[in-house]
């Protein structure tokens, strides 16, 4: 059900991948319980925002394949763990 709602609701979906969609429900589905559970609302629009600025970067090919890509240049060598 949450599936036939999504473009209707969420129309920047069309750019996500199958996996990325499901990954999606799921995410909204748990902040949403935080939400009724916990009355916890920045975990839902967090999910939101983050999910719809990864389909604004997959809907620009230049922007994706800049973001996607090798980094350039010289490795820096290993990063310490903080």
């Amino acid at each position: 059900m949450v599936l036939l709602a999504l473009p209707e609701v969420f129309p920047w979906t069309r750019h996500l991948s199958a996996e990325e969609v499901r990954e999606f429900v799921v995410n909204l589905m748990n902040a949403t319980r935080d939400v009724v559970e916990l009355d916890v609302h920045a975990n839902l629009h967090r999910v939101i925002a983050e999910w719809r600025a990864t389909a604004r970067i997959l809907a620009d090919p230049t922007l994706s394949a800049q973001l996607t890509g090798p980094l350039p240049g010289d490795d820096h060598g290993e990063v310490p763990v903080p």
